[in-house]
């Protein structure tokens, strides 16, 4: 019996806890909801929204194009996941202690500092991402895949409810910024607990390929793009996709600035997104292993839009609850499968090398259309854009049904 076959069901296990306790961390502060919110208390730039995503996803995506070729010749992923995921983690305790002890500097210092903290944060994200997907594709078999994310981001999403009405009641009763300097500790805390969870997990030594030089790997993206089809198609589907859903970045500011709601509304948001994103990652896990992930990516795909479009049509507050709700389970399945099919395309020792190169493929749309969508809202507003970003949506749904042909690769 080899190792990862004895400790298969504690590395499930472990991994799935570990996700937990990120999942309920970060949605003290969610990138949805309550990030939104610091910007807007901080400035009424419409075009500091874009950059909330923009550095999430730049942060996210753009150093996987150099952590590849270092990945994949590393014998085991776990070493670097626990350094490199510290940097996921300080940045909330040192924003929560700027919060709470200096709350009467000049608006525009703490958003500076804030985003600078949360730009530390996504880079720390991106320089763990692969490995740490990788690292999950070789703990956890490939036929459970789909049910290891639902579980992880559903339970996750179950007890992000209780961060959501945490959130509410602190942000109704303590003044800003010192509320989220509070959700911020929490935040913190919790991530704590996911780095001892993380640390228990067993990876023994791997097969490795030989390192690359950086040079050598960038020439090797070209033929590998013009070798499979398939893969490339994907990368512009998911690049449109993706460009249509950032306007779920934008849909707090929208509301806060037509309907003036009182920040302890941003919560119930939060908890609207968070039930959502807990029961689509339980259900759509299971589906995905069973239907396909393609087909998940569709469906998720189709609820974040009309999102968007529910969002230029509604005419009362109350419509931001079901719109959180799509949102929520928009955003579950785009994860879980989005990145999943990633796998499907490639063999294990390929495996980093196409992380990298789908992340970074999808970087520059990702980090510079919120930019874009921004700066367009601040001349057009927001209706018109989200619009705009729809039309982008359907496009990218529309070819990755008809032009991508995944399913007898992923079984």
């Amino acid at each position: 019996m080899t190792i990862l076959t004895r400790h298969a069901r504690r590395n499930f296990w472990v991994n799935v806890l570990d996700g937990c306790a990120f999942i309920f961390g970060i949605s003290m502060v969610s990138r949805f909801t309550i990030i939104p919110l610091v910007v807007a208390r901080l400035s009424d730039a419409r075009w500091l929204q874009g950059l909330i995503p923009a550095l999430y996803y730049a942060g996210w995506l753009l150093p996987g194009l150099f952590m590849a070729p270092i990945v994949a010749a590393m014998p085991r992923r776990k070493p670097w996941i626990m350094v490199a995921t510290t940097g996921e983690r300080l940045p909330f305790l040192f924003i929560g202690v700027l919060f709470l002890t200096m709350p009467n500097l000049p608006s525009a210092t703490l958003l500076t500092a804030f985003f600078g903290l949360y730009t530390i944060y996504t880079i720390s994200s991106g320089l763990t991402s692969i490995a740490w997907q990788d690292f999950i594709a070789r703990l956890i078999p490939k036929r459970f895949w789909g049910t290891f994310f639902g579980l992880q981001n559903g339970l996750g999403g179950i007890l992000g409810l209780g961060s959501a009405a945490v959130a509410g009641s602190i942000l109704a009763v303590m003044p800003f910024p010192q509320s989220v300097g509070v959700l911020s500790l929490l935040c913190f805390a919790a991530m704590v607990v996911s780095y001892v969870f993380l640390g228990l997990s067993v990876e023994p030594p791997q097969e490795t390929i030989p390192r690359q030089p950086f040079v050598t790997f960038l020439r090797g993206i070209g033929p590998l793009l013009r070798r499979d089809k398939m893969f490339r198609i994907y990368l512009i589907c998911r690049a449109a996709i993706a460009l249509g859903l950032t306007g779920h970045a934008f849909l707090t500011a929208t509301a806060l600035e037509r309907f003036h709601p009182p920040a302890s509304e941003v919560g119930v948001f939060t908890a609207a997104l968070l039930g959502a994103q807990a029961l689509a990652n339980i259900g759509l896990g299971a589906l995905a292993d069973r239907w396909g992930h393609k087909q998940v990516l569709e469906i998720s795909t189709a609820m974040g839009l009309a999102a968007l479009v529910m969002a230029v049509l509604a005419p009362q507050l109350i419509w931001f609850v079901p719109i959180f709700i799509l949102v929520g389970a928009s955003q579950a399945g785009y994860q879980l499968s989005g990145f999943t099919l990633i796998f499907a395309f490639s063999s294990p020792a390929e495996r980093p090398t196409y992380i990298g190169v789908a992340n970074t493929a999808l970087a520059p749309v990702a980090a510079l259309g919120p930019l874009l969508a921004g700066w367009l809202a601040a001349i057009l507003g927001y209706g018109p854009v989200f619009l705009m970003l729809v039309a982008i949506g359907i496009i990218g749904m529309v070819m990755l049904h008809w032009q991508v042909e995944v399913t007898k690769r992923t079984e």
